[in-house]
């Protein structure tokens, strides 16, 4: 990451701690992507991990927060109805 990137990040974690609204840890969908890597899945699109980042939110424990197995867990969920869904796609195009 480039010294500017991490400034601007650094200026957004301010400002959120300032208004209340702070994680000690900021997830990216990078982070998503090491977990594919992990478990020999294919990357996804920023799109699809935003989706695994909305799942883990639903999921969310707010005496653990977020963390890498929740993100795991959450990935598991995105992957299962991602799978549901072509189903019944190729399933009506019959």
């Amino acid at each position: 990451m480039d010294i500017k990137t991490t400034k601007i990040i650094e200026a957004a974690r301010e400002l959120l701690k300032e208004f209340g609204y702070f994680m000690d840890e900021l997830w990216h969908v990078d982070d998503v992507n090491f977990i594919c890597e992990q478990h020999n899945l294919e990357k996804l699109s920023k799109a699809e991990a935003m989706k695994v980042f909305d799942i883990a939110r639903e999921q969310f424990d707010g005496e653990h927060g977020v963390s890498w197995p929740q993100l795991e867990k959450a990935l598991y969920i995105y992957m299962q109805r991602k799978s549901l869904l072509a189903e019944i796609k190729d399933e009506s195009v019959r």
